[in-house]
C-alpha cells in the first residue's frame, strides 16, 4: 500500500493496517514519517503512533510503532500495549515487551495527565521514539480536555527530499480536521562539511519557509561548528512550531507535533548528502541516527542495551 498523503481516520481500524501496510516506494524521499494520536470510545481508549521511513544508500528502513492506552472508568490508565509488529529503528535489538513491561509498571494505575511528570525525557522511557509518542498523546489528550471533547484526531506526515541545490522539506499537520502545511526550501551556498562524528560542522544558505502556501520568511544559515548549526536549526523549528500553533489555537508546550525533531532530520538529511558510497553510508548514517537519539550518548537506548 503506498500513501502519499495523511489517511482517513474516521474508521479506526485504519490506523493499525496503515502504520504496518503502508510504504513509501520513493525513493528520493530521504525521510518520510507519518505520527498521530486518535482518542476514541468515548476517550476510553487512545492509539497512539509514530512511522518512520529512512532511505540511505540505497537502502531502505522502516520504523513504525503503535502504542495503544486503554482507561478505566475511573480515567486512570487500566491498560498498555505495544503492538508486536512494532519495530524500533535499532531493529532486533529494541526489546518492546521488555519496554511495554517498564512503561505499563509506571503508567498502569495513572492519569494520561501524569506523563509528562513520568517521562521528562528520551532518557525515562529508555527509547526515544516511545518518549516521543506518549509525549504527544498526553499532550493531545490534554488539548482535548481544556476542549471539553472526548474525542478526536491529529495527524501528520514530514518528508525531507534532496534537491540539487539543497534539501526540501514538507510537512502537512492535520488537528481536529484542519489542516496547515509547511514548506522549507533549504538552499546551500557552501554544502555542509562533516566532522569527526560525520556530522555537519559548517556551511552556508539559506531557508525559504512557506506556511499554507505563503512565504512567511527566509531564514540565514551561516555556521563554523556543529552546536552552531544545531542552533539555527532549532531556532527555525522553533519558528515553525510557532505557526503551528498560532494555526491551531494551541499555547503552550505542545508536544504532538513533528517540529521538535526538525533539527534532527535535517541534520540526518544533511549527513547523508555530504557522505559518499551506498551500502556503507547507509551504515554509517545508523550510527549518527543512534547518536543523535541517545542525545550524544547521554541518555541509554533500550535498542543498545541501555
Amino acid at each position: 500500500m503506498q500513501i502519499r498523503k495523511l489517511p482517513e481516520l474516521s474508521d479506526i481500524g485504519v490506523v493499525s493496517d496503515f502504520v504496518f501496510d503502508a510504504h513509501n516506494a520513493d525513493l528520493s524521499e530521504l525521510i518520510k514519517r507519518y505520527r498521530g494520536t486518535v482518542v476514541t470510545e468515548g476517550g476510553s481508549t487512545v492509539i497512539a503512533w509514530q512511522k518512520s521511513i529512512y532511505h540511505f544508500g540505497g537502502l531502505t528502513r522502516e520504523v513504525p510503532i503503535v502504542i495503544t492506552l486503554k482507561l478505566g472508568a475511573d480515567g486512570c490508565i487500566a491498560s498498555l500495549d505495544i503492538d508486536r509488529r512494532s519495530n524500533g529503528s535499532q531493529g532486533a535489538r529494541c526489546s518492546f515487551p521488555c519496554l511495554e513491561q517498564c512503561i505499563g509498571s509506571k503508567l498502569i494505575g495513572r492519569k494520561i495527565s501524569d506523563i509528562p511528570e513520568l517521562f521528562q525525557s528520551a532518557g525515562d522511557t529508555k527509547c526515544l521514539h516511545i518518549y516521543e509518542i506518549l509525549a504527544g498523546a498526553a499532550s493531545f489528550c490534554a488539548h482535548l480536555e481544556g476542549l471539553g471533547q472526548t474525542e478526536g484526531s491529529e495527524q501528520e506526515l514530514f518528508t525531507i527530499t534532496p534537491t540539487k541545490t539543497g534539501l526540501l522539506v514538507d510537512a502537512t499537520h492535520e488537528v481536529l480536521g484542519k489542516k496547515s502545511e509547511t514548506e522549507l526550501v533549504v538552499r546551500y551556498e557552501n554544502a555542509p562539511v562533516l566532522n569527526k562524528f560525520n556530522l555537519p560542522e559548517s556551511l552556508s544558505g539559506s531557508v525559504l519557509v512557506r506556511f499554507d502556501g505563503a512565504a512567511v520568511r527566509t531564514e540565514k544559515l551561516d555556521a563554523d561548528s556543529f552546536e552552531m548549526i544545531y542552533a539555527q536549526l532549532n531556532r527555525l523549528a522553533s519558528r515553525c512550531y510557532n505557526l503551528e500553533k498560532k494555526r491551531f489555537g494551541l499555547s503552550g508546550r505542545v508536544k504532538f507535533s513533528n517540529c521538535p525533531s526538525m533539527s534532527g532530520l535535517l541534520l540526518l538529511a544533511m549527513s547523508h548528502q555530504a557522505l559518499k558510497g551506498t551500502v556503507g553510508r547507509a551504515i554509517e548514517v545508523e550510527r549518527i541516527l543512534h547518536y543523535l537519539q541517545t542525545g550524544y550518548h547521554a541518555n541509554p537506548c533500550k535498542g543498545f542495551g541501555g
